[in-house]
């Protein structure tokens, strides 16, 4: 695979790669323990199969609906199709909104399933967007890194900033901080580091889930405060 930032090919032709006389064919992506990456080193391809796997499944789940209640029918694209499309989201959760839109749109059926299969005065809890459940899942990432300092995640870890010389607004929460990655670009910030250093910071500052002793707790206190609006 020929890794290049351009999105046409270069015009100057390609050596070809021998390997025991053969030739080598140039592959246009790679896939590293199930996620995609391509020559342009972006997984917009990788958004595109798993988008098309996981609609290929919701159909397998219309099929057998006559079968099962509303809830029946949660429980299982929780468990088969909604699986699938949360297979390491921080990878590639710095995608184009019009990419994740793809996945979001999968989730949109299957709420208009479950809605009809719903008794008449049945009430159904809302599902969680995928983008809320990715955020939930990126802020329990950074508690892991530098507040239960778990080893195998140190290359996460980011210092954190320095104390105000002054007293303003934000100093009293300015030493459980992070400092926030320089991103030029809107794939940067759209990064994992990028945007979830920010969001950590606007927590510290909003509230004290920062101060949580257990994982569970802070999971569902930062699910409560993403939901609010």
């Amino acid at each position: 695979m020929l890794i290049s930032r351009r999105q046409r090919p270069p015009d100057t032709p390609i050596p070809t790669i021998l390997l025991g006389g053969r030739p080598v064919p140039l592959q246009t992506s790679l896939s590293i323990l199930g996620v995609r990456v391509n020559s342009v080193l972006t997984f917009t391809d990788h958004i595109r199969t798993i988008a098309r796997k996981a609609a290929w499944k919701l159909s397998c789940v219309r099929r057998v609906s006559h079968l099962l209640d509303s809830q029946g029918i949660t429980t299982l694209y929780a468990a088969q199709v909604r699986s699938h499309m949360e297979y390491a989201p921080l990878t590639w959760s710095s995608c184009p909104p019009s990419y994740l839109s793809l996945l979001a749109k999968v989730q949109a059926r299957v709420q208009r399933l479950i809605r009809l299969k719903a008794l008449q005065d049945q009430l159904l809890p809302p599902l969680q967007t995928l983008q809320q459940r990715r955020d939930v899942a990126g802020m329990c990432v950074v508690y892991k890194t530098h507040k239960q300092h778990v080893p195998h995640m140190a290359a996460l870890r980011q210092p954190w900033a320095r104390p105000h010389g002054h007293t303003t607004r934000t100093a009293a929460t300015r030493d459980h901080q992070l400092i926030v990655p320089f991103a030029k670009t809107e794939t940067s910030l759209r990064s994992f580091l990028a945007r979830y250093t920010r969001m950590w910071n606007r927590m510290v500052q909003q509230t004290q889930l920062h101060s949580t002793s257990s994982l569970q707790t802070f999971k569902s206190a930062v699910n409560a405060w993403i939901k609010q609006p």
